[in-house]
């Protein structure tokens, strides 16, 4: 909005220089030299409005009163189309954990994330990817970027209404597993997660992204349960718990890592 008011103001300027380049008796009704009165009227005419008490006469000011005209109509018609498509795009509202884990699942290693839907209402057709970009060089001594797709145990959730605790096993043919081995020689690397879904209400596309460094993943460690289950059998979400996590083993307090 700064933008289209600082642009409106600055063409009605330079259109307004423009008219008192044509010299006295150029704008009828206006004071000689006065830069005010033809900046005025350059935003009567950019607008259509016509009061009618300032006139352009000769062919110059009525050939910028023409470009001006021309002008206004397509201003007014961008900035339109632009504000429509920024306040009606709907927002993901989609939250990811500040940090990753590294933790057993079911007997193996696995890298771990969470993602909560921060809307009221659903996401249908959600779907993540993981992706890993590493820095590598080649025999001949090029440096390049790559991009490698990183398996997750679930990448499509039909609704996705509440949380979702993305997983990926850290075997021998995980990228991941050799960048997070100690020692390793490139630690040039992050992960990238990519979100993509359907708007329940509204039936358009949201979408989100978040990048995992490697200072923001946590190793031998476990998300704190956000779920309870209450006396009735229900299933409580607590998401006071989101970015919380433990150490998978230790005999210091968890309280010292919430």
């Amino acid at each position: 909005m700064l933008l289209v008011i600082v642009v409106y103001l600055g063409t009605n300027l330079l259109f307004a220089i423009a008219y008192l380049a044509c010299g006295p008796g150029a704008i009828t009704n206006t004071q000689p030299g006065a830069l005010i009165d033809v900046f005025y009227f350059s935003v009567q005419t950019m607008a259509t409005i016509g009061y009618g008490q300032m006139t352009p006469v000769g062919h110059w000011p009525n050939s910028i009163v023409t470009f001006e005209a021309f002008f206004g109509i397509v201003y007014s018609a961008l900035t339109t189309g632009l504000a429509f498509a920024r306040f009606t795009r709907p927002t993901a509202g989609v939250h990811f954990s500040k940090v990753a884990v590294v933790g057993n699942h079911n007997g193996m290693k696995t890298f771990k994330f969470r993602v909560a839907n921060g809307r009221s209402s659903h996401i249908v057709e959600a779907q993540l990817r993981l992706w890993m970009i590493a820095e590598s060089i080649t025999s001949e001594g090029e440096r390049y970027r790559r991009s490698v797709e990183l398996p997750l145990h679930r990448s499509e959730s039909p609704v996705f209404s509440l949380t979702w605790t993305a997983m990926h096993t850290l075997d021998e043919s995980s990228l991941l597993t050799e960048c997070l081995s100690e020692g390793a020689k490139n630690p040039h690397w992050h992960l990238l997660v990519t979100f993509t879904g359907y708007h329940e209400s509204l039936a358009n596309q949201v979408y989100a992204r978040h990048v995992y460094l490697p200072k923001d993943i946590e190793q031998n460690a476990t998300f704190v349960d956000i779920v309870t289950v209450s006396p009735d059998g229900g299933r409580v979400i607590d998401l006071a718990n989101f970015e919380k996590w433990v150490p998978s083993s230790s005999d210091k307090s968890v309280g010292e890592y919430l």
